[in-house]
């Protein structure tokens, strides 16, 4: 349920931030409380149950401005524990640098919970770090000679005196797999990064004249890191075995021919190789709700049930046809709430489909699109296109040249063709202007919104359902109107073969006219539901009573169920 945020108090006033090493404050009025965790995901969580706990100790839902390293966030936090973001704003979009200047420092003296001592040298990483110092070779002295497979290194097992391994100075620090509260003694980062600390000297070259050079084997190196029970004594260097270090002969580079046949065997056709660009698809972190909120502070939570539903439609609504699609908006009856219909859902096809969506005026006299939509710089209408219609079927013709006659919405991203708008006017839309009109509508745009008059007789009407490739009724809460749709539906069913298929896969859209009326949609709809494909119910918004719409002006709620009527009408084309 949604917090009303008529009850949102504005006092006492509630801010948090959180920083970069998990740590952050919340201050109501004077208190502040300290935060400390040991990821980004726990300082988030303390946060917001710290916020929590304020209102209901307060018993009516906050207001918080959190700060952090991505923006400020506009929290709504109500008595029943829900979180709402109210707004978000990036610090790129703040011009103001992180952390703010107004952000005081946490005193360092004072407590902060969590907190715990560190050594001064962390942890210990390395166990044991051996320094090997390798001897020098001439490049332009020749190397001695390989030893024979069957002779052993005699020479590697025996070492000078002087040349012994020294055990450390000093223990090096052993990282405790225990308890990890006790503290941790480590030796400083110059004593560990001593050449002197481990070092085992080689022989120095044996001469040119010696048969062989001995090869320094892996047994005489230490290793780097050892299990805590190989780490009592240094380990000296070992002989190594005759097998170990003797020469290797040079492996062969010509296959077998039974290695061959089979690697031949294994091959696969190149053509069934799969695409280096074929990449998974990557579900975007959560943008709504309080997952949305938790991904502002570097976390990618996924979205929920909610958002997935709407990134859905989303994605029908967005995809594009081999050729252009016509939506017909029809019942017999006025006030039906037709022209919303067509203005709604030609808004959420061109704002999520990229453009190219015409919203196409199709009464036989004058309609009210034009009143309800932005007007351009110009007052053309349908009678300057069939005035123009030669010119904008040439094909020669640009696409420029349609703008002209068409009424561009800015917010919204469609088109809109208006009615004759001549009061004193007596034309009327003739069944062969519809198909000249749809002709060229078909050329500029890839989707087609057709509004229509209150005739299902008129020669424009049943032209119409002619190039009609998917249909909606509208009707609105009130039982005229319903019964005004069923009987058009029936009308369009006894007209043809193809305009019974029409009929059958129509979507009903019920608007609801007054608030609180989700009794009687919702009724309706299971009525409707037998006899066509779909029906979708738009909550009530005053945003569409009267005077221009704007999609972006409705409530979210409104907007949304737009959506889904458009994604239901996608899927029927």
């Amino acid at each position: 349920m949604a917090i009303d945020k008529s009850r949102v108090l504005d006092l006492p006033r509630i801010t948090a931030s959180l920083r970069g090493d998990n740590s952050g404050v919340l201050r109501v009025d004077d208190e502040v409380q300290h935060i400390s965790a040991d990821s980004p995901g726990s300082a988030l969580q303390e946060l917001v149950g710290l916020i929590q706990a304020e209102a209901e100790r307060i018993g009516r839902p906050v207001r918080v401005t959190v700060t952090a390293e991505t923006g400020m966030s506009i929290l709504l936090a109500g008595v029943d524990g829900s979180i709402e973001e109210e707004s978000f704003i990036p610090f790129e979009e703040m011009g103001q640098p992180w952390p703010p200047d107004d952000e005081a420092p946490v005193d360092d003296d004072a407590p902060v919970p969590g907190d715990a001592p560190v050594a001064v040298g962390g942890p210990a990483l390395v166990e044991r770090l051996v320094v090997v110092d390798l001897p020098v070779v001439d490049e332009e002295e020749p190397l001695a000679e390989d030893a024979p497979d069957d002779e052993p290194d005699d020479a590697a097992a025996e070492l000078p005196d002087d040349q012994s391994v020294e055990p450390p100075a000093e223990p090096l620090a052993v990282a405790d797999e225990g308890d990890d509260d006790e503290p941790v003694t480590t030796a400083p980062v110059s004593a560990r990064l001593e050449p002197s600390l481990y070092s085992v000297p080689l022989p120095s070259p044996m001469p040119t004249a010696t048969p062989f050079a001995p090869t320094p084997s892996r047994a005489s190196v230490p290793p780097v890191a050892t299990l805590p029970s190989q780490r009592s004594e240094p380990s000296m260097p070992t002989p190594p075995s005759p097998t170990s270090s003797a020469v290797k002969a040079p492996r062969s580079t010509t296959a077998a021919p039974e290695s061959s046949a089979a690697l031949a065997g294994s091959r696969r056709d190149l053509l069934d190789a799969p695409s280096f660009l074929a990449l998974p698809k990557l579900d975007e972190p959560a943008e709504q709700g309080f997952k949305g909120f938790m991904n502002h502070f570097g976390l990618r939570l996924k979205p929920g049930r909610g958002e997935q539903s709407q990134r859905g439609d989303i994605e029908e609504i967005s995809r594009h046809f081999p050729a252009h699609r016509t939506i017909s908006v029809i019942n017999r009856k006025g006030g039906a709430n037709k022209t919303p219909t067509v203005a709604n859902l030609a808004a959420a096809f061109a704002r999520s489909g990229g453009g190219g969506v015409l919203a196409w005026d199709n009464n036989e006299t004058m309609g009210t699109l034009g009143w309800r939509t932005e007007q351009g710089d110009h007052g053309s209408t349908v009678l300057d296109v069939l005035a123009n219609a030669d010119d904008l079927l040439d094909a020669r013709a640009e696409f420029g040249q349609m703008s002209r006659f068409v009424h561009h919405q800015q917010a919204d991203k469609f088109d809109v063709l208006r009615s004759d708008e001549d009061p004193s006017g007596t034309h009327e839309m003739t069944a062969e202007e519809v198909d000249i009109v749809h002709s060229i509508a078909a050329k500029y745009y890839r989707l087609i919104l057709m509004d229509s008059g209150n005739s299902d007789r008129a020669e424009n009407w049943l032209r119409m359902i002619d190039h009609t490739d998917q249909l909606v009724v509208p009707t609105t809460t009130m039982e005229d109107r319903a019964q005004a749709a069923l009987l058009t539906l029936q009308a369009v069913q006894s007209r043809s073969e193809k305009a019974a298929e029409l009929a059958k896969n129509a979507v009903v859209i019920i608007s609801e006219w007054q608030p609180k009326e989700r009794n009687i949609s919702e009724r309706m709809a299971e009525d409707f539901r037998p006899y066509v494909r779909d029906v979708v119910i738009v909550p009530f918004d005053p945003a569409l009573k009267a005077g221009r719409i704007l999609h972006s002006a409705l409530q979210p709620a409104t907007r949304r169920a737009w959506l889904a009527a458009a994604a239901s009408i996608a899927r029927g084309l």
